[in-house]
């Protein structure tokens, strides 16, 4: 029976996540017009993706393959009152990829898309519509726990959570543990974050099973918020970007007026990242754009307007190196700090002026 009872577990184990096979159990709510966060177009790509696995029960000793990511995406197809339809991507390291369309009734829970999309603004205390059901082998009702504030896809985000813990039971001996975390972009809804991990053992005929495993996956790319990084220290000069690349090692250097990231998606699929400057920081008469140390600029496209440069720059998926370099660097001391100094500067000159008439 515990063999059996493990491997009802193991198999459970091995649903995929959110944008795969998604399942849950409709309940009833009532509608609100504003409800739903995300409209169509809105997108999400999770780059961020870790799996470890632990086991040596018999037929299990390696690990499910359907959990061995690269990389996810989620994006919204259609949106009629609280109706969503989604299209979810999975790319598996071995370079396989499975596309999915869901559907879901955000106000009531009704549909297959699962926990991947709440409604939007929900607070302390309030029910998420969807049951959440792969991990368990009964639904199981969320509430959310608590709000705070958390960096996803390069911006700072306030998010509800909820973390949960799930007994193994057979008879009743408990065997293990799901221990489960979830975080959700208050203002759209959509799952910025999940941590799952999954603790079981028992002894049989004096032998010790086990079975750990713990999955993570995270936003990292996003048109529903820009990414914002400030790029001069001591003073603040934001640059933002929207990218469908997950976004990393961004850097300004002062000394050769350039600005470099790290651009990273599934290898061979298409990418762009449209970087916003502030004029006060970098400007370029001409610019210069490097994709990992090509020159670039002439496939780029670049406006501007009175105070912003847009630089647009397309690329081809794996992980990119992006300088982008112009002719001009704020300096040092910029302008609107110049003045405060030069007045406390003339104002210790006088007193010491004065103190020295005294004397």
């Amino acid at each position: 029976m515990l063999k059996m009872y493990g491997k009802k577990i193991a198999l459970a184990a091995c649903v995929s996540l959110f944008l795969i096979l998604p399942m849950f159990s409709a309940m009833t709510a009532s509608a609100s017009p504003d409800v739903v966060g995300v409209k169509v177009g809105d997108w999400a790509g999770y780059g961020d993706i870790s799996f470890e696995y632990a086991s040596n029960m018999p037929g299990y000793e390696e690990p499910p393959s359907e959990l061995d990511m690269s990389w996810m995406g989620m994006e919204v197809l259609d949106v009629q009152d609280s109706n969503v339809t989604i299209r979810s991507t999975t790319i598996y390291k071995n370079g396989t990829e499975e596309t999915y369309v869901g559907w879901g009734d955000i106000a009531t829970g009704e549909g297959n898309l699962s926990i991947g999309l709440i409604p939007s603004n929900l607070s302390v205390g309030d029910e998420i519509p969807a049951n959440l059901t792969y991990y368990t082998e009964e639904p199981l009702k969320l509430f959310i726990n608590g709000t705070v504030t958390r960096i996803y896809a390069g911006a700072n985000r306030e998010v509800n959570y909820v973390n949960i813990t799930y007994p193994i039971i057979y008879g009743n001996v408990t065997y293990g543990a799901w221990n489960m975390s979830f975080y959700w972009d208050k203002k759209t809804g959509i799952i910025c974050e999940e941590v799952v991990s999954y603790r079981m053992s028992y002894t049989d005929n004096e032998t010790y099973y086990y079975m750990n495993m713990s999955v993570q996956d995270r936003i990292t790319a996003t048109n529903m918020w820009p990414a914002v990084f400030t790029a001069h220290d001591g003073y603040t000069f934001n640059v933002t970007m929207m990218s469908n690349s997950t976004v990393s090692n961004f850097n300004f250097n002062e000394s050769l007026k350039q600005i470099s990231l790290n651009v990273t998606g599934p290898t061979g699929k298409a990418g762009y990242c449209n970087v916003t400057i502030p004029k006060d920081l970098l400007q370029g008469s001409p610019w210069t754009v490097l994709l990992n140390g090509t020159d670039w600029t002439t496939l780029c496209t670049i406006t501007e307007n009175d105070t912003h440069t847009f630089i647009y720059i397309p690329h081809t998926y794996s992980t990119n190196t992006i300088q982008i370099r112009g002719t001009w660097v704020v300096p040092e001391f910029p302008s609107a700090t110049i003045l405060p100094l030069l007045m406390i500067a003339t104002t210790l000159s006088v007193i010491l002026r004065r103190r020295r008439r005294k004397t």
